[in-house]
């Protein structure tokens, strides 16, 4: 999966009321809780809004009361970090917002590339809950069902945990690359490229299975290589070692610039033994989609074409959703502003194609570099 670490609360960060804000040195709306500081334990809720405009208003009112919400299931362990973002895909904005579609708001794009598959599922709101205790987590995902009721129905409902010092399920540690501080507000807070949304992210999620039984049964060596880091010390190796097919180094993305453009990623396990269903929730924030778009095309397509990620012969995505952050005043004031037509969003890729997602147009964002 596109690879997170924890990460502590960075100079310039503030926690309040279940968010947290970072002084970007700038005017832009407070953002989400979006660069928290990753936790134990967290809650991914992607529901489906039910026809009529009831439905829409009994969500625009919950999300109008949801830092209340949080700050009172919250204010049961102050030192517990609980937050929740908020976001909508593309098929709801209209619906719920009544204003124009955010620049690179569009339906999750679906690739195939022989036995691979990146699936498109439904899914209109992502609530993304985390906390250090899954209780704190449990009981307002509870909370936030209860306002929500027959308005919506639950597609998606993950249960993640910290796994001992920071590994997913297959035994290596779940990526060491996120930014911190100002830099991680840059990688992942739009500014002046779409100003009528600054202080809003982009969020793409999905769910991976592992066949573990398969990837145990690969040599230690082998499993490194796939990686791209040492299993046991979490050490990245050496370029004169690291296949091309590694999956850290088709998760480097670069601008016009040659300098990597970062994301902000939250993956936690999750895992069934009874079943034996075992996974990865692959949760990536940034300032623009077409970045974690493009380290897609290289792990399911390959770069160039062909050199795959090879994680991918031993993990299946069963979702994917791709939702725009809303800043916290117009997440609270949803519906507020009157409808204008919405912008013509991109046209889905050419399945199986690589093409070009304008990754390099980064370059020119404000703050970057």
């Amino acid at each position: 999966m596109p690879e997170a670490k924890t990460r502590v609360r960075a100079a310039g960060e503030t926690v309040e009321d279940g968010r947290v804000t970072t002084d970007t040195g700038g005017g832009a709306p407070e953002p989400q809780a979006v660069i928290a500081p990753l936790t134990g334990a967290a809650i991914f809720l992607v529901v489906v809004l039910a026809p009529g405009e009831d439905s829409a208003a009994t969500v625009r009112a919950l999300c109008a009361d949801l830092a209340g919400l949080v700050r009172a299931v919250g204010f049961r362990d102050l030192d517990g970090h609980l937050t929740c973002v908020t976001g909508f895909g593309a098929a709801v904005w209209d619906r719920i917002a009544g204003t124009d579609q955010p620049a690179g708001l569009h339906p999750f794009r679906e690739i195939k590339a022989g036995s691979r598959h990146a699936v498109a599922t439904a899914g209109d709101v992502l609530f993304h809950i985390r906390a250090v205790r899954m209780d704190l987590c449990f009981e307002l995902a509870s909370q936030i069902m209860t306002r929500l009721g027959r308005a919506v129905t639950v597609v998606s409902e993950v249960h993640g945990f910290r796994y001992f010092d920071d590994r997913d399920l297959i035994g290596f540690v779940d990526g060491t690359e996120n930014p911190t501080g100002a830099a991680a507000a840059r990688a992942t807070l739009i500014g002046d490229e779409d100003p009528a949304f600054a202080g809003g992210s982009y969020v793409i999620v999905q769910q991976y299975l592992h066949d573990v039984a398969g990837w145990n049964a690969q040599p230690v060596e082998e499993q490194e290589k796939i990686i791209g880091r040492t299993k046991l010390s979490d050490i990245e190796l050496s370029d004169d070692v690291k296949p091309s097919y590694a999956h850290n180094a088709l998760n480097v993305i670069t601008g016009d610039d040659s300098e990597e453009i970062k994301i902000l990623r939250d993956n936690m396990p999750f895992g069934s033994v009874g079943d034996g269903c075992y996974g990865t929730y692959f949760i990536g924030y940034a300032r623009s989609p077409a970045t974690i778009e493009q380290m897609l095309t290289n792990m399911f397509v390959g770069s160039p074409e062909g050199n795959y990620d090879r994680l991918l012969d031993f993990s299946t995505a069963v979702t994917g959703n791709l939702f725009f952050v809303p800043a916290v005043p117009l997440l609270e004031n949803l519906g507020g502003a009157p409808a204008t037509p919405a912008r013509e969003t991109t046209a889905p890729a050419r399945e199986g194609s690589p093409g070009s997602l304008n990754v390099g147009s980064l370059k020119g964002a404000p703050g970057d570099g």
